[in-house]
């Protein structure tokens, strides 16, 4: 009698082992499959927009102690005909909504503000970065290293153009 206790003991502890065994082993599985998953990544902007130049100036408070404010500036020709949504930039310690201002448009004046539903192709704007933003950063993004301006069309997911050089401007010094 005290034998078969043994052997039923052993028996359910070896089918106790399968179980688990094969739980561990769906478990794997479903990682391995989320981890090979395909992240979205945002691409390349060059059919929609291209960027004509970038610049930057450091405004220097006359407080000491104080941090100087850079200003960040693109102008970009629109391609496409599609109408962008929103327009970001990604610096390397930033993510901010930029303002977007018509720069040479016939049909608007010249440093006024368009309503990004008037944007045609062929147009210049003038983006500016907003500090101060509290606007998520897509998951598509979140890996790239910076310097890009994001912009994302109706029909589209997240586009970048690449900022390869900005232009430094003369500091202003506040008094």
């Amino acid at each position: 009698m005290e034998k078969r206790s043994h052997e039923r003991f052993f028996i359910y502890f070896s089918d106790m082992n399968m179980r688990c065994f094969i739980a561990m082993l769906a478990c794997l599985f479903v990682m391995n499959a989320k981890a090979t998953e395909k992240k979205k990544v945002a691409k390349s902007g060059k059919a929609y927009a291209s960027l004509i130049s970038a610049s930057v100036q450091r405004t220097v408070p006359g407080a000491r102690g104080s941090q100087p404010i850079m200003h960040y500036s693109f102008v970009v020709r629109w391609k496409s005909k599609e109408i962008p949504e929103t327009f970001f930039w990604r610096g390397k310690d930033a993510w901010m909504n930029c303002k977007v201002t018509v720069f040479n448009s016939p049909a608007c004046k010249k440093g006024s503000d368009i309503p990004l539903e008037k944007l045609k192709s062929g147009n210049y704007i003038l983006l500016q970065p907003i500090p101060g933003g509290k606007f998520p950063m897509p998951e598509e993004i979140q890996n790239t290293k910076g310097d890009d301006l994001f912009f994302k069309t109706g029909k589209s997911g997240w586009l970048y153009l690449a900022v390869t050089k900005i232009t430094k401007q003369k500091d202003l010094l506040m008094p």
